[in-house]
């Protein structure tokens, strides 16, 4: 049984590390891969994004800066003044524990290191993250030391990182599959692997489609790696939604105008509402289904109907909607289900629908059951994945519709999406009238015969929202990258931020504009506690802009904006390969959004669900 040294994936850190090329990183990944066992390829898969686990079973390691110092310390036989002196320099504690522990080596000191492999320092974490209750922090500090104290000087780099979650390798879940991709098409027998290097490219574009479908049903890059690198490719296309684990949420795309539609979806669409709250994909398992006879009548029991809630993000939202969870429970006819819906905040008196931001209220830990009263909500279902063991992913847009009204009843709470089924241009635009007078953002247009195509942005889905119909371009959605200082009332926050659009494709982020207007005086406070945890001492790697910041942050943070125009620039990115920029021979521009607007923080979407650079030239293009 292979056994690999955690130096080994150590080693693969440090290499990713140093460049912001895709394909490299890609390189790096298939050729470490296919040396390791299909338990140790799932762990790394996790370890490679800074993770223990699939991001929607949310186990975090809960050890914040001085905890690490602390360990740090006892491991090294130091004090925490020194420790946290050399953290100032240096601002980086993996940075800070790798000196250290070189500085050992150079005295001649034991290293300590008894070359533990990856199961064991992964076990490790596991265990540190899962210590809970009273004196948990002391024995997670202890056991951290412990583990330090075993390995080498690049190994603790990378093992301190991954608890304070600054490990930032820059390796995006396309890049991943693509890396695991290509490092099992090479294992394909030689009839089927098309000969030459180019050859070797095709096979892994047409595999990595293949993981990245199984990819979109799970969730979770480590079952993947495990799957792929025990039974190659042949099973992978079997893989199954499994109620209890969320599926990545189909996407739409965007049109300017209505007309456009046809040139799309040439058959019936389903033309239903958009609403303006917080997509949901909840998952019914009833257990057991007991009967009980009450007054003569028999009574199903729906107390063993467990119901878990998933967010766009894969988060377990569960806790935040204790009234949607019920009434699902009386609603639901089946033995298990997943379905997707938007929660709607809405005022009771008026029976209108109010503001997003006010729903995000919900997130919290404490005072749940005063907040379902002070902002209770509307679930409204538009779609069915799975049903009673029949996966309904490849099903059309009409049977999973018909499915979800025949399995749950509507309620109070749980309402059904209003559309209509038509071909016709003139009704599309009528129901997109009447959508905004009830207060909703637009409309989505769907393919009637169209299957579910889970994590896709196609032409399936399309949405048109009311922004359209105004001087203002569009809304976008965007990773905040930098910052620049504030002044006047601004002192003491940032005063501006630079946002950027995400190029699946490539891994990388291309700036789009600079926000300085729309914020309160309370979202400018909070800024630095938003942010500060992303600070990066430079710019990070898979940023491309021109502009010059006072600081930069990981991409990870979305915001929502709007705009008036998109123009040429020639110090922002955007499809700077795609676009003729009427700039002065030599110089490079790309697209610009021109007096954008602060709206709302997306916290609902990963920065790799940001609008997409193609999204915006697909916008700009028809201008010109």
């Amino acid at each position: 049984m292979i056994q690999t040294k955690f130096s080994k994936l150590a080693e693969v850190f440090a290499r990713l590390e140093k460049t912001a090329s895709s394909l490299a990183m890609i390189d790096i990944l298939a050729d470490f891969f296919p040396k390791i066992s299909p338990e140790e390829a799932k762990i790394s898969a996790y370890l490679l994004r800074g993770e223990l686990t699939p991001p929607y079973e949310g186990l975090e390691i809960g050890l914040a800066d001085k905890m690490v110092i602390r360990a740090i310390a006892l491991a090294q036989n130091s004090t925490n003044e020194k420790i946290e002196s050399l953290f100032n320099k240096a601002g980086d504690l993996g940075l800070v524990v790798e000196i250290l522990k070189i500085g050992d080596k150079k005295k001649g000191l034991p290293a300590g290191r008894q070359g533990l492999i990856i199961k064991e320092v992964f076990e490790k974490l596991i265990e540190i993250a899962n210590f809970g209750g009273a004196g948990s922090q002391e024995k997670k500090v202890n056991y951290l030391a412990d583990l330090i104290s075993k390995v080498s000087g690049e190994e603790a780099r990378y093992i301190v990182r991954t608890i304070l979650g600054t490990l930032r390798l820059g390796v995006g879940e396309m890049t991943f599959l693509y890396g695991l991709a290509k490092a099992f098409s090479g294992n394909l027998p030689s009839q089927d692997l098309p000969t030459g290097q180019a050859g070797l490219w095709q096979a892994s574009k047409k595999n990595k489609a293949v993981l990245e479908y199984a990819f979109n049903v799970i969730s979770d890059l480590g079952e993947v790696a495990y799957a792929v690198s025990k039974n190659g490719f042949g099973k992978i296309g079997d893989i199954e939604p499994k109620v209890g684990v969320p599926i990545r949420m189909m996407l739409s795309s965007r049109i300017e105008e209505l007309k456009e539609v046809h040139n799309h979806i040439p058959g019936e669409v389903l033309v239903e509402d958009k609403y303006d709250g917080e997509r949901i994909q909840a998952h019914i398992l009833n257990k057991r289904r007991p009967t009980r006879t009450i007054r003569g009548q028999t009574q199903t029991d729906t107390d063993n109907t467990n119901v878990v809630l998933f967010s766009r993000r894969q988060e377990n939202v569960t806790h935040q909607y204790p009234d949607v969870i019920g009434a699902l429970k009386k609603s639901f006819k089946g033995k298990e289900a997943i379905v997707e819906g938007e929660v709607v905040p809405f005022d009771e008196k008026t029976g209108k629908q109010v503001p997003f931001q006010i729903l995000m209220s919900r997130r919290r830990k404490h005072k749940i059951e005063e907040y379902i009263k002070k902002i209770p909500v509307k679930y409204f279902l538009f779609d069915l994945l799975y049903l009673d063991g029949h996966n309904f992913l490849g099903k059309s847009l009409e049977q999973r519709k018909t499915a979800l009204k025949n399995s749950l009843a509507k309620s109070k709470i749980i309402e059904f999406a209003e559309g209509a089924v038509t071909d016709d241009l003139a009704e599309i635009k009528k129901r997109f009238e009447d959508s905004i007078k009830m207060g909703n953002e637009g409309i989505m247009i769907k393919d009637y015969s169209g299957i579910y195509q889970a994590g896709s942005r196609g032409w399936l889905w399309i949405k048109f929202k009311k922004d359209y119909q105004k001087e203002i371009v569009d809304t976008f959605d965007l990773a905040v990258v930098g910052a620049l200082y504030g002044a006047g009332r601004r002192a003491k926050t940032y005063g501006s931020l630079l946002a950027a659009a995400y190029n699946p494709k490539k891994n990388k982020y291309y700036s789009f504009t600079k926000i300085g207007t729309g914020f309160t005086d309370e979202t400018l406070a909070q800024l630095p506690k938003i942010l500060d945890k992303y600070k990066l001492k430079e710019k990070s790697k898979l940023l491309e802009t021109g502009m010059n910041m006072d600081v930069w942050f990981e991409p990870k943070i979305v915001l929502e904006i709007s705009g008036a125009e998109i123009t040429v620039s020639p110090t922002h990115t955007v499809a700077e390969d795609k676009i003729k920029t009427g700039l002065p021979a030599g110089r490079q521009g790309g697209l610009a959004l021109r007096f954008p607007r602060f709206l709302r923080w997306r916290k609902d979407k990963s920065a790799e669900e940001a609008t997409t650079v193609q999204e915006i030239y697909d916008i700009y293009k028809p201008r010109q």
